[in-house]
């Protein structure tokens, strides 16, 4: 079940996975569970058959942020869901399928992969070709005064914009790292999304240290997963990388600070995935000048005198992977799993101080 506030120095959480295929009555469970955020309408054979939800949720402070899934739907929320749910919060949600509706009258059409602001004491309506989303959920106290004013209510950032790749990468980082956030360390990343929407609505603000830190952790993120990509290339350019992160190179130096600095750890993630496919290869060994190749490296000589400088041996002294005959060790399964919707823990996570 879900973490009590305040039972360990982590965020307090809640999950849930449920199909009609397991549980006829799942769909009327979600519509009640969502009631207070949202109306529920237009559904495939009204949740009968075929409808699912999958939800990870992480509360830090007065907010929360949650990866979900679910099937096409009509999300409505008007001035009974406005009044009902007791919040003043602001959702930035970044939704993998294409998203259409109406803010207030603003008109959203918003393609797969952009970000999209919902006042949530507004009322909103939109069609999803089916939930795929990481939602973050703030009190309207934690944004800056001036983008309070901005008209955030249905604004969208385009997936194919700066601006919208680097705010979407920041969600997707926190959503895989938030269970290992402090409280600060989530309330300040929760913030330092706004802090990057910021700087591509015209705007700078003073950055906490946390905050900082929060965007260096997704300037990071985002920039190994490009790294990994190309580590069979050659030279990976470090004034390239920035380009195609959208950052400039500065913003990346300092993103990798703690690290040793971008080339130090393309070179380490080279010789770790080399070190990997020595120790796993089940055939003959290859040559070192093939490995080498394979790697980035421009000669074997190079590859082979980076090799020991960082494991303290040459390739060819790595010793083989020989199975146990123990089989593999199964995954721990994930505690604190609901067997129905349960929005409203998310919801009581973010009443009592809001309503206080």
């Amino acid at each position: 079940m879900a973490e009590q506030p305040g039972s360990r120095s982590g965020p307090v959480s809640v999950a849930w996975s449920l199909s009609s295929d397991d549980h006829p009555d799942a769909f009327d469970g979600y519509r009640q569970s969502i009631a207070d955020l949202y109306d529920v309408s237009e559904v495939a054979a009204a949740g009968a058959t075929g409808f699912s939800s999958r939800t990870t949720a992480y509360g830090f402070g007065t907010g929360s942020v949650a990866r979900a899934r679910s099937v096409p739907q009509t999300l409505t929320r008007g001035s009974g869901q406005i009044g009902r749910s007791g919040i003043d919060h602001i959702s930035v949600i970044l939704n993998q399928t294409r998203t259409v509706g109406d803010c207030d009258g603003r008109d959203v059409n918003a393609e797969a992969g952009s970000v999209q602001f919902r006042d949530l004491a507004r009322p909103s309506s939109s069609r999803t070709d089916g939930i795929d989303v990481i939602n973050l959920l703030v009190p309207r106290t934690s944004l800056p005064s001036w983008l309070a004013g901005r008209g955030l209510h249905g604004l969208v950032l385009p997936a194919t914009s700066a601006g919208g790749r680097l705010v979407s990468s920041h969600l997707r980082t926190l959503s895989e790292v938030a269970g290992e956030l402090s409280e600060d360390e989530g309330v300040a990343a929760f913030e330092a999304t706004f802090v990057i929407a910021e700087r591509f609505l015209g705007q700078a603000s003073t950055v906490t240290p946390l905050q900082t830190e929060a965007i260096h952790r997704t300037i990071r993120q985002r920039a190994l997963r490009l790294i990994d990509a190309l580590l069979s290339r050659g030279s990976i350019e470090t004034a390239w990388i920035a380009c195609a992160l959208g950052v400039s190179r500065s913003s990346l130096y300092r993103a990798f600070e703690t690290t040793g600095g971008v080339q130090a750890c393309i070179l380490n993630r080279r010789l770790d995935r080399a070190y990997v496919t020595i120790r796993m290869h089940h055939a003959p060994r290859l040559p070192l000048a093939e490995i080498a190749t394979q790697h980035g490296f421009t000669s074997e000589t190079a590859f082979v005198r980076a090799f020991r400088d960082r494991f303290g041996l040459r390739p060819d002294e790595v010793p083989r992977w020989t199975t146990t005959g123990q089989g593999q060790i199964p995954l721990p399964t994930t505690p604190g799993v609901y067997d129905r919707a349960a929005h409203e823990v998310i919801m009581d996570w973010l009443r009592p101080r809001s309503m206080s």
